[in-house]
């Protein structure tokens, strides 16, 4: 069964209810809510639950809203306040933490993905060659 994205938008609106109507309007919340979705398709193991990923789409979709409100925020009135940047923090640290519950690939603190990490690795190759068995000693 697939994750109903366009259900999620009052599961958002719950996590972002500080923030007013006009900031964060049901359409800018979809379309962070798709956003995440399509980031955690690219990222989730295939062992994750239909109930995680939609708990690290819902994070991550709050964290997004909450990046779009401040950015709103600070165009509109000229500063973000310094409970808004806590917030978005934690936020931001709440989202983290899902995406490393969902992938096995090394997640940064800033929700990307650790590129270094990935080179890191120690790669090996199996291949098939011919056997001493088969080879003809005559």
């Amino acid at each position: 069964m697939a994750i109903d994205l366009a259900s999620m938008i009052l599961d958002v609106q719950v996590s972002l209810s500080d923030i007013p109507d006009n900031y964060a309007t049901d359409e800018q919340l979809y379309d962070s809510i798709k956003m995440a979705h399509a980031y955690i398709d690219t990222l989730k193991d295939t062992t994750v639950t239909e109930a995680l990923e939609a708990k690290a789409i819902r994070a991550l979709a709050t964290y997004f809203a909450y990046v779009n409100y401040t950015s709103l925020v600070e165009r509109t009135r000229g500063e973000v306040t310094q409970a808004s940047a806590i917030k978005l923090a934690a936020l931001q640290r709440i989202a983290v933490s899902f995406l490393r519950r969902i992938t096995t690939l090394a997640i940064n603190d800033d929700t990307t993905v650790d590129q270094s990490a990935g080179a890191k690795k120690v790669w090996a190759a199996v291949g098939l060659t011919m056997s001493t068995l088969d080879a003809d000693i005559s």
